[in-house]
């Protein structure tokens, strides 16, 4: 989710030390650790905060993650009597595995002048990140689930109103309702789910190396919210009005869509509208 430093974060002062002065980064990531175990409240599952410091060309950023602990279990195999394997199991803890769910909160801070760019994980509640950790992150959500929701639909009605090639007709057509439909259903969208709103519009299973697909994904990064959780609220997502029509001559027509049944399709691609002319004259617009 993207969030915003407050102008009180201490964390946010401690990364600035380290940006600063890289000598400091051991003393400060000990004290952003005390930080986080202060705020959790409780007894936090045992694990490590771990901070990296991220350059890519010129910019630099940070990533704070907490890892939980996993208790694996080793076996070694001995030579027994007869020629027989024993198996030998230990169990040890304080250790990271390769499985996701290990990682539990996650921060990805880019620092600027006025404060900082975030994007927040909760591993526990995609939906919801912990108040302990935005505390500890001194940090607030910039954008409500209504506005996510808003975003998530101006990306996909332009992506496919700029790439009618790549969806059938009728998704074409009907794209405002479908968009709107979609998100007035409600539920909730996970940072791995967001192409299940795209599939729901067009209609159908998109493959990974869909064309589509790609173009989605690119906008919802320029727009910052590729892989943010969210909540559908269709609050600020404007339903269909009217139906537009373009003819091969450039002429337009806007039908409210209260009365589309009075718009004839003829199978040469003609359209008659079934209403009585009560005003003609010329317009100099």
């Amino acid at each position: 989710m993207p969030y915003a430093f407050s102008d009180a974060s201490s964390t946010r002062e401690r990364l600035g030390r380290i940006a600063s002065n890289g000598g400091l980064f051991q003393e400060e990531s000990e004290k952003l650790a005390e930080d986080f175990q202060s705020h959790h409240g409780g007894t936090a599952a045992e694990g490590a905060i771990l901070l990296f410091v991220l350059r890519a060309k010129a910019k630099r950023s940070f990533a704070l993650l907490k890892y939980d602990d996993e208790t694996v279990v080793a076996y070694d195999l001995k030579d027994g009597s007869g020629g027989r394997k024993m198996v030998s199991l230990e169990a040890i803890q304080r250790t990271f595995v390769q499985n996701k769910a290990a990682l539990q909160k996650a921060a990805l801070i880019k620092l600027t002048d006025k404060g900082g760019e975030l994007t927040v994980l909760d591993r526990r509640n995609q939906q919801k990140v912990a108040q302990y950790f935005e505390a500890f992150l001194g940090a607030r959500q910039t954008l409500s689930d209504a506005e996510l929701t808003k975003k998530l639909v101006d990306v996909t009605r332009k992506v496919i109103g700029d790439n009618p090639d790549l969806v059938d007709g009728e998704v074409v057509k009907e794209l405002t309702k479908r968009t709107y439909d979609a998100a007035s259903g409600g539920g909730k969208i996970d940072s791995e789910e967001q192409r299940s709103f795209l599939e729901t519009v067009v209609g159908h299973k998109l493959a990974d190396d869909n064309a589509l697909l790609a173009k989605f994904n690119r906008a919802l990064s320029v727009e910052r919210i590729s892989g943010v959780p969210m909540k559908l609220v269709p609050d600020q997502v404007k339903g269909p009005k009217t139906l537009y029509y373009k003819t091969a001559n450039g002429i337009e027509i806007r039908v409210p869509h209260e009365f589309r049944a009075l718009i004839e399709k003829t199978d040469d691609g003609m359209i008659i509208i079934h209403d009585k002319l009560v005003v003609e004259t010329d317009d100099p617009n």
